[in-house]
């Protein structure tokens, strides 16, 4: 038996039919169970990637009301674990995707995630939060989290990345909702009543998930969950590296921009208003580069994409008012949009063999996960407080920002390597 056979699982029950037809027969990039996969993972977005686009609003609310004397880097590692389990698992969940599971995912991920956000609501020490916003909608989030980015590729090739993008914006919306709804209700209501109406919201949400998402009937499975030889793949390997790279600085600005704009001296009333202005402008983001990547290839457009949030990444250190911060914020939204968009199609398109694209997927997401676990932390254990005026803050978070923007340049750098051993040129389609 080869290394590859023990992990192999054999699945004599899903929730699909067996194979009807030849997979070149399906009708691909239209239909309305097509597009209904896509509201599927719209709503999907929403409610993993829009919930970690928010962790902002909860950074700054521990920071300052229910754990003043908890380290931001401390606070950091609640929505950095959260981040971290919701790609971890995905290897997991993509070995139940290709066997055919997707119903039994979504149930899972949506009993864990409403089971975690109503426990949320009881929860007043750190430990308790740890447990149920990082370890339990983190959980649920990570069976989700990577169906939302699994199931479009399987109805769509030709308009893939447009497809996946107007997905995605779903986790933009919610990044522009959640933080002034979650704002508004903790001053109207207070914090557990507030988390409590956010958990009633998300899990109706996710009910619908279940009603209207189905796996292709015709798709080959074969349940692998984990295999080695996808490790001999150098573009797919350097692919994956630069995806953790990447995922370990893009979300730094949405855990600190709002605790930013508060040491800054804007108001607690007003300053979760910048990461909702960050998020509306990562909407527009997702769309863009993911129409000009059909034309031009997914890592043709994310390279572009890398190196301008490198840039304004170290451009946050020199923000020093209100205005200044929001339009570094509208920009960067913009500009680092398709980071959580553009990998999942990446993926696809270095896949020659779609039966095994569940696969691949979860293991690129268990190796970018490492990013996401000791990335935020890492910009928050840099941050050194100095003293209170507008210069001290700026160098207070200085650290956070040079950080980030580093690793987001090596990011760039690996895919680029990825590009050239894949097509043999950094201008070709990839």
């Amino acid at each position: 038996m080869t290394f590859d056979e023990k992990f192999e699982s054999p699945s004599p029950a899903s929730d699909v039919s067996p194979a009807q037809k030849n997979e070149d027969e399906f009708p691909m990039d239209h239909g309305i169970t097509a597009w209904l996969q896509v509201l599927g993972s719209w709503i999907l977005f929403a409610n993993t990637w829009g919930l970690s686009n928010s962790f902002g609003v909860f950074q700054a609310y521990y920071t300052t009301t229910l754990l003043p004397s908890t380290p931001p880097s401390a606070i950091a590692w609640i929505g950095s674990v959260q981040i971290f389990l919701m790609m971890l698992i995905g290897v997991c969940a993509g070995w139940l995707l290709d066997a055919g599971y997707l119903r039994f995912i979504l149930i899972c991920g949506t009993t864990m995630t409403a089971l975690g956000l109503f426990t949320l609501s009881l929860c007043t020490a750190y430990w308790q939060i740890l447990l149920a916003q990082a370890f339990c909608v983190g959980m649920g989030s990570g069976l989700l989290g990577l169906t939302c980015v699994a199931v479009i590729p399987l109805y769509f090739k030709k308009r893939r990345m447009v497809a996946t993008g107007i997905a995605a914006t779903g986790s933009s919306l919610a990044g522009i909702v959640y933080p002034i709804l979650e704002r508004r209700l903790i001053a109207a209501v207070g914090f557990p009543w507030a988390v409590r109406v956010f958990a009633f919201i998300v899990s109706g949400s996710l009910l619908v998930c279940i009603a209207i998402m189905r796996l292709r009937p015709n798709l080959k499975r074969r349940g692998a969950l984990f295999r080695l030889k996808h490790f001999h793949d150098v573009p797919y390997i350097t692919f994956c590296i630069a995806f953790a790279l990447m995922i370990g600085s893009v979300y730094v600005p949405f855990f600190y921009v709002d605790a930013y704009a508060i040491r800054l001296g804007v108001g607690e009333d007003t300053s979760f208003y910048v990461l909702s202005a960050m998020n509306a402008a990562s909407l527009f983001g997702r769309l863009a580069p993911n129409w000009l990547a059909d034309k031009y290839g997914g890592m043709s457009v994310m390279l572009p994409c890398c190196l301008g949030s490198a840039i304004v990444l170290f451009l946050f250190r020199f923000a020093h008012d209100l205005p200044g911060l929001v339009a570094v914020s509208i920009v960067y939204g913009f500009v680092s949009g398709g980071m959580v968009s553009l990998p999942p199609a990446t993926i696809a398109n270095l896949t020659d063999d779609i039966s095994e694209y569940g696969t691949r997927m979860g293991m690129g997401y268990t190796i970018a996960s490492i990013g996401a676990l000791i990335g935020n932390p890492i910009g928050g254990a840099a941050q050194r407080r100095v003293g209170d005026g507008v210069a001290d803050v700026q160098r207070e978070f200085q650290g956070t920002w040079i950080f980030a923007g580093g690793f987001m340049l090596a990011a760039a750098g690996s895919m680029a390597v990825s590009k050239y051993l894949r097509v043999g040129s950094l201008r070709g389609k990839c």
